[in-house]
């Protein structure tokens, strides 16, 4: 009977510990397969903003503000209206994501970044890509624009920004289709309640400011910051 009852228990750990490894590997896999995913949109997306938004050269700030934008209309797959970007473009170009209006791109090559940059910031969208929390006068105009995303603690958004250094490059690219390399100046953590980073030191001068949430957010409520100033 010992035996009996013995052998029914290591058959309940037993059934226990296959449900909970059979558990483990479904969360695993469906974070996995979420993580590529959202990787796709991403690049879907940034290909559908460089149709819309053809690249072109600017080695200033004035080349910015004199560089001209098309006009016309793109809607595709997974998108609709929205607003935001550079003010006073001129642009009637709208790419959306999930109901967002995408107003640029950001890649940082130490960190292996690509993604859209959203119009707006809600729960929804930074669940989406990356997106516009302030700005000064629009992406790549002289003042500041901080840029949110999630921190995941893998390979998507911002999740890897607390590895970016000081003298890194970060790539903006705007709705006139210029893209303009930053250098990373400064990196520190803050408080989520620190806004002092939103404006900018010198309104003359272009910056970008990125924010995230630390590793360990969950219990500090903590947020890693990178600030980059236009080269040039």
């Amino acid at each position: 009977m010992f035996d009996s009852k013995y052998g029914s228990v290591l058959t309940i750990l037993l059934i226990i510990i296959i449900v909970a490894i059979v558990s483990i590997i479904g969360y695993f896999g469906y974070s996995i397969i979420a993580e590529k995913s959202k990787e796709k949109a991403s690049e879907s997306t940034i290909e559908q903003f460089d149709t819309a938004f053809p690249t072109v050269a600017a080695a200033n700030e004035n080349e910015v503000q004199n560089s001209a934008a098309t006009n016309g209309v793109l809607e595709t797959n997974s998108i609709s209206g929205g607003n935001g970007g550079n003010s006073g473009n001129g642009n009637s170009k709208k790419v959306m994501m999930e109901g967002y209006e995408v107003i640029g791109t950001i890649r940082i090559p130490s960190v292996d970044v690509k993604e859209p940059i959203l119009e707006e910031v809600t729960k929804k969208s930074l669940e989406t890509a990356v997106a516009l929390l302030y700005t000064t006068n629009g992406l790549n105009q002289p003042g500041n624009s901080v840029i949110i995303g999630h921190n995941y603690r893998n390979n998507l958004f911002f999740s890897n920004n607390d590895k970016i250094e000081k003298g890194d490059s970060i790539y903006i690219k705007d709705k006139t289709g210029v893209e303009l390399k930053y250098k990373v100046t400064d990196t520190f953590e803050t408080s989520a309640s620190d806004a002092d980073f939103y404006k900018p030191k010198d309104v003359n001068k272009t910056t970008i400011v990125l924010s995230t949430c630390t590793d360990d957010a969950s219990t500090t409520n903590k947020r890693w910051i990178v600030m980059a100033e236009l080269e040039g």
